[in-house]
């Protein structure tokens, strides 16, 4: 009973004080122009960027200085194909903090190549960095052409109305995601492609219930950004282009 009543003390205490402990920015902006090769987006410090992955042997990250939405430069992501396993070709930002209550505003542009259908390719996602298995958030995917919300914990997806607006291929496009976040039915989700609102949904938990470290419960916040191809289960290769992150707190 004594370590009982010390652990449910240890769980008040983290619960009063995650902010503090948890703290982390709630803004970050790259357009990629400071970078002559991949690898110096990487300073360790999670002062640039945290990590990057790419899961595959034919998979690339690269900084591409040929091609580029404003300036000279931008993200390059090669994801191949695959049939048995995800194939992840994405840079990660982590140890941010973004709270229940707080509305966050994602803005960047997205170069897709071809017109292949891509079926469930996952091209950004803002989620929960747990210290086992996956953590929960929220993720925008690419389904029937037209890009939709999937929820990394238990809650509906989120899909255009009607017909929806196809995602143009072999052209920038702005992608703008814009969500509050709460732990009940209080936070909404906007998407908005070229300007055009095409993904809205209001009195939505957007939050899972906050069980700190569990593995689809959060520490109340969200911590971790994704962008590029952060995974792609289709039999055709991906190559995509991203410029122009903006990420911040608007409310």
């Amino acid at each position: 009973m004594r370590y009982l009543g010390l652990i449910l003390a240890l769980v008040v205490l983290v619960a009063c004080n995650k902010e503090e402990i948890f703290d982390g920015p709630n803004t970050y902006s790259d357009g990629f122009e400071s970078y002559s090769a991949i690898d110096e987006t990487i300073d360790g410090n999670n002062e640039r960027w945290s990590f990057f992955q790419s899961t595959l042997s034919d998979n690339a990250i690269n900084i591409d200085s040929t091609f580029s939405h404003t300036g000279n430069k931008c993200l390059q992501f090669i994801g191949s194909k695959t049939t048995d396993a995800l194939s992840k070709s994405s840079i990660n930002k982590q140890k941010m903090a973004f709270w229940d209550g707080e509305v966050v505003s994602v803005d960047f542009w997205l170069y897709l190549v071809g017109k292949d259908s891509l079926d469930w390719l996952f091209l950004f996602d803002i989620e929960e960095k747990t210290s086992v298995g996956a953590g929960p958030g929220m993720r925008l995917a690419l389904v029937e052409g037209k890009i939709l919300l999937e929820h990394k914990y238990q809650n509906p997806n989120v899909r255009q109305e009607g017909d929806g607006v196809l995602f143009p291929r072999d052209q920038w496009v702005n992608i703008r995601f814009e969500t509050k976040l709460s732990q009940q039915k209080k936070g909404y989700v906007k998407g908005y492609q070229d300007g055009q609102l095409i993904i809205e949904q209001d009195s939505w938990k957007t939050l899972p219930s906050d069980f700190l470290y569990a593995t689809q419960g959060t520490q109340g916040r969200y911590s971790q950004l994704e962008f590029g191809v952060t995974a792609n289960p289709t039999d055709k290769d991906v190559v995509m282009y991203v410029d122009d992150i903006e990420v911040e707190v608007i409310e």
